[in-house]
């Protein structure tokens, strides 16, 4: 599927019309080479069947992911307004039998989720705020998916990671093999016109076939972003879309330069193709699988029984009595009684206060603990992006999008402070409001309206995303880069045969 090598040689070159030297002859042989390889591949049929079998496959993955975005923003902002709704209007009851009645909050979702959903199939949608339990999040999409979906899903992140590369190999393995073992790279040289820059602009052709594959991802996100109506969870939405894309960028145009590179340097078509879906096999399906093993091994997760199992033992030990009645007993004497009814405000208030936060910092340590691992397993597994650009560029995508797992602890720790947020109002009231004959106090809307509306938003993304994901992309490239340029020098030096 190369480019006519006739075209590309006997293209008028520097040399043959004027004595041009420097950039300015580079630049005369980038622009004849390109164009050659260009009008050779407008005409080979076969690059039109991978473009268009390609092209057919991301607009599907386009088409589905972001319908799929929508229609599962609407569906969390219809619920959302729902549990609001239900929230103010539960009617006059004791601040603590609400604190139990509780509320459903559910994770927003960025347009870029609609690129790169991430992990978010399986860590939940909606979690409910009560008192006294930090819960898990529920509704996972995957639970409702067959076996065959959980193993193979569509989308734009698995085209641009996987399948785009794969189309680059087949459309330009032969970029420089073909013309090696059809013995006609002397051509190259009797022409005079500089390798680097026929190597360039083959590779630009290649990388401009490939983005011909991304067009339906960035069409998606962008008619997503324009129904969300600007309603968007980040806070530096512009600076995430500019990573996304150059992470992108970056991850396509390293395999330009490779595949540049290892035709280069294979004597055969056979070989250069062999080796080509060797990295590609290596780096985009057992790289990924086998960073994910290794995290798991490097940072082992409890079961959900054990972990939930250990939290409620902890939870069953009590809080210091003796303190409680050490503080029991400041208060009176402060306000000079010797009995808590006759306080001037509701000791019960203070006393369930006191058991959340007991309970809060339970939940902080055996959830900690818990997050800590699950950070170090993505920081292991980032490490494989050193030797795979496709660990590296999913890394990023998913970071930008808000769909990793730093993301995921960030919405699950904003949703724990708005529990806390909740029971502290809610039991300040109870504080504030004695019994009366013995009849407890019940709020009414205008107490559960003190409650402020979840509105979650993710904080700017903090500088490990370039180092743990961008800088393993770039070193990424420039050693393909240097591959390339040893391929070229060895062409060059007259290794031809």
């Amino acid at each position: 599927m190369q480019a006519n090598l006739n075209a590309t040689t006997l293209t008028s070159s520097p040399a043959a019309t004027e004595p041009a030297e420097g950039p300015q002859r580079w630049l005369s042989a980038l622009r004849g080479a390109w164009q050659a390889d260009w009008r050779e591949r407008r005409r080979d049929w076969r690059v039109w069947l991978v473009v268009l079998a390609g092209l057919a496959l991301a607009a599907c993955a386009a088409l589905l992911s972001s319908l799929q975005l929508q229609a599962t923003l609407e569906a969390r902002n219809g619920a959302q307004a729902a549990e609001q709704q239900r929230w103010a209007h539960q009617g006059k009851k004791n601040p603590h039998s609400a604190a139990h009645y509780g509320v459903y909050v559910f994770k927003p979702l960025s347009a870029l989720a609609a690129l790169d959903p991430g992990i978010e199939h399986y860590v939940g949608a909606s979690l409910w705020l009560e008192a006294h339990k930090q819960n898990e999040l529920v509704y996972r999409p995957a639970n409702d998916d067959p076996g065959a979906n959980r193993q193979f899903r569509l989308n734009p992140a698995f085209v641009m990671q996987v399948l785009t590369p794969m189309a680059m190999i087949f459309l330009g393995f032969g970029m420089f093999a073909g013309e090696r073992e059809r013995g006609t790279l002397a051509a190259l040289r009797i022409n005079a016109a500089p390798l680097s820059a026929i190597a360039v602009a083959r590779g630009s052709v290649l990388l401009f076939l490939s983005m011909t594959l991304v067009a339906p991802a960035c069409i998606a996100v962008g008619l997503v972003e324009w129904r969300m109506g600007g309603r968007s969870p980040f806070s530096d939405g512009a600076l995430r879309a500019g990573l996304f894309a150059l992470g992108y960028l970056l991850y396509l145009c390293t395999w330009a330069a490779l595949i540049a590179g290892v035709s280069a340097w294979s004597r055969s078509l056979r070989t250069s193709l062999a080796v080509l879906i060797g990295l590609w096999a290596m780096t985009a399906l057992v790289a990924p699988r086998s960073a994910a093993e290794l995290a798991q091994l490097a940072a082992p997760l409890p079961s959900m029984q054990a972990f939930r199992a250990a939290l409620d033992n902890a939870l069953g030990m009590p809080d210091d009595p003796e303190q409680a009645r050490r503080d029991q007993q400041q208060l009176l004497r402060e306000h000079n009684v010797t009995d808590a009814r006759d306080l001037p405000f509701n000791w019960a208030g203070i006393s369930i206060q006191r058991g959340e936060e007991h309970g809060d910092r339970i939940f902080d340590a055996h959830y900690g603990r818990l997050f800590d691992a699950m950070r170090r397993q993505s920081e292991v597994a980032a490490m494989a992006g050193w030797l795979s650009p496709s660990v590296a560029v999913a890394g990023l995508s998913s970071a930008v999008a808000g769909s990793d797992t730093s993301h995921h602890i960030q919405f699950v720790n904003g949703a724990e402070q708005q529990r806390r947020i909740m029971q502290v109002v809610l039991n300040q009231a109870i504080t504030e409001h004695k019994d009366q004959d013995g009849v407890r106090y019940e709020g009414d809307q205008s107490l559960w309206s003190k409650i402020p509306p979840f509105q979650f938003v993710y904080p700017p993304l903090d500088a490990s995303v370039w180092w743990r994901h961008l800088l393993p992309l770039s070193a990424l490239f420039a050693a393909s880069l240097l591959l390339c340029a040893a391929g070229l020098r060895q062409l060059r030096n007259g290794n031809l045969r």
